[in-house]
């Protein structure tokens, strides 16, 4: 896929190299290849959407910091389309919509939102998505089949862990199979949704929705969730806006494709085996030790009358320790 920066892109990205400095529109506009009119032409659309450049005659232009603007510019170069709502009812709902027209949304369409009302997880559960975090959908087109879904989640939960230490330098642990935690509460969650033809047994597409409670306050979850969700930075302050992440998550979910072989480091991040666990799942609700994760991501668990299982669409949570 060929990467295009748009002129915002590209002055965004040269006033980036020079924080607090001020750089000169003729300068900038040499540097682009450019004229002076299309640079200010530029920083009045990007101050416009919410960016802070100081624009000062005979000084130029220098930007400053604390921005977190929700667009193209701040995702930077995208090899797709890339859509951004400031409030939408479920981006994967939104993802969905748009999958039937590969013309319209081809491999790696990405939808961004600052705030999702219709937010679900597993199992239709609503899954909340206050402002602060961030919620998206990279839509896919792998040629697999649908046995190979779960890996797909499987390296979706690897590449959140892997931009979020890249970006913000903290190290999350995933509980089988969609969620990622820190601190000993769930920041994160992974829905993936997918289509398949039923003549070749394909997946026609993928959406692979990614909830990342970023810089959500504590108070947001309410007191039914406040025990058990968390965000990586609940006093507001971080060190990366929400576009950013967003987009380092999605390239590293991009990179993984088509193969998606991650597992080796999705079992050394995951948490769950070893641990006694309460399945739920067509079986109904048991008991049972969770072994390992097999080679295509199911959660291998012994029963107490000794019979193992591979677990693929179940729900299973960690038993507390009885003293």
């Amino acid at each position: 896929m060929v990467l295009v920066m748009t002129t915002r892109q590209q002055l965004l990205e040269a006033l980036r190299t020079q924080p607090d400095c001020f750089c000169s529109g003729q300068a900038l506009a040499d540097r682009l290849g450019i004229s002076r009119a299309a640079v200010h032409k530029a920083a009045t659309a990007l101050q416009a959407q919410g960016w802070q450049i100081e624009a000062v005659p005979r000084k130029g232009y220098r930007l400053g910091s604390g921005a977190d603007v929700l667009s193209a510019e701040a995702l930077g170069p995208w090899p797709a389309p890339a859509l951004f709502y400031d409030t939408i009812d479920s981006t994967n709902a939104a993802a969905k919509a748009l999958a039937a027209d590969a013309a319209r949304a081809p491999h790696g369409t990405l939808l961004v939102a600052a705030q999702q009302t219709a937010g679900s997880g597993r199992r239709g559960r609503q899954f909340i998505s206050p402002v602060g975090g961030v919620y998206f959908t990279l839509l896919l087109r792998p040629a697999h089949t649908a046995a190979d879904s779960l890996s797909i989640t499987c390296s979706a939960a690897v590449a959140v862990c892997r931009a979020v230490e890249k970006l913000c330098g903290i190290s999350l642990s995933i509980k089988w199979v969609n969620d990622l935690y820190y601190q000993g509460k769930k920041v994160c969650g992974i829905l993936t949704e997918a289509a398949a033809n039923l003549d070749t047994g394909l997946l026609e597409w993928v959406a692979v929705g990614i909830g990342l409670n970023l810089a959500v306050p504590q108070a947001a979850f309410g007191p039914a969730l406040c025990q058990t969700a968390g965000s990586l930075y609940p006093a507001g302050a971080c060190p990366v806006s929400r576009a950013a992440l967003a987009g380092e998550i999605a390239r590293q979910l991009l990179a993984s494709c088509p193969a998606f072989d991650d597992l080796a480091e999705y079992r050394a991040r995951c948490f769950v085996p070893g641990h006694w666990v309460t399945v739920v799942g067509a079986e109904g609700t048991f008991s049972a030790r969770a072994v390992s994760i097999d080679d295509i991501g199911r959660l291998v668990v012994e029963t107490s009358a000794g019979r193992c299982l591979a677990l693929r669409h179940e729900e299973v949570s960690i038993r507390p320790v009885l003293l």
